[in-house]
């Protein structure tokens, strides 16, 4: 079998974990971005991004983060996936993430939080806590993010915070009246069309290395037929078919590679 390098690759173009490098950005994801950026920036307090799970919603969570990582005007907070048994040790993961020591108790939990995002604000920075898998949340959880949210300055919230997970959040968010009446201009996920899904694949196959066509029209047409413009399902396609590629000496990967790979 060839290595990836018989195809003008340096790396693997469609690899499942969520690298930053990697995320295609189609107007949808701009959208989002921007109205995520606007509400930060602008201390509007809570963004929501909702989207079906395969889409690119922990991408995009990635990608926020690595934006405001580089900001010396934030300091980032990242919980990937909140499956924490109370409030309280929520408040304590996040405490962990500007690195807070943990107390006793979650008044004296939050006033610490509120005290390093008050100093932080003195010194020019803001906070911003990244939810990913946001649907996780139960009960009381959102009622501390509401209680976050009040944590303010000059009337601004001295945590900026961004919830994104699948539509189940949504359902959620509709009996937590005081967190939903917070929410600024929401945003959804959704799969791609087939334009954005032909270019979300060169894409990918640019970074990787090579500049060439790696997939043939009728190759990427197939794709999208076959996965409906489901990232997930898209480059999970796609590197099956890149595998077959290299076991047969083929180049570029055909339609006839891709009905193998989704039979398989």
């Amino acid at each position: 079998m060839r290595d990836l390098s018989s195809l003008g690759l340096a790396e693997v173009p469609f690899t499942r974990s969520p690298d930053p490098r990697f995320l295609y950005l189609s107007a949808q994801h701009r959208t989002a971005l921007a109205k995520i950026a606007y509400t930060v920036e602008h201390r509007e307090g809570l963004s929501v991004l909702y989207g079906d799970a395969g889409v690119g919603k922990t991408s995009l969570a990635r990608r926020l983060r690595q934006i405001y990582h580089d900001d010396p005007g934030h300091s980032v907070a990242y919980l990937p996936m909140p499956t924490y048994p109370s409030e309280f040790q929520l408040l304590k993961a996040i405490c962990d993430e500007f690195e807070l020591p943990p107390k006793r108790s979650q008044d004296a939990q939050l006033a610490l939080l509120s005290d390093r995002l008050q100093g932080m604000r003195d010194e020019g920075q803001d906070g911003v806590l990244i939810v990913d898998e946001a649907q996780e949340l139960v009960g009381g959880q959102f009622d501390l993010l509401a209680a976050i949210l009040d944590l303010r300055s000059e009337g601004q919230p001295l945590l900026q915070i961004v919830a994104i997970g699948q539509h189940e959040l949504r359902v959620k968010l509709r009996i937590k009246d005081a967190l939903r009446a917070q929410i600024v201009a929401p945003s959804t996920l959704e799969a791609l069309d087939p334009r954005d899904t032909r270019d979300m694949i060169r894409f990918r196959v640019m970074v990787a290395g090579r500049a060439d066509l790696l997939f043939t029209d009728e190759a990427l047409e197939r794709i999208y037929a076959r996965t409906h413009g489901l990232p997930r399902e898209v480059c999970a396609l796609c590197q099956h078919a890149l595998s077959l590629a290299l076991e047969d000496d083929r180049d570029p990967i055909d339609a006839d590679l891709i009905d193998r790979a989704s039979q398989a």
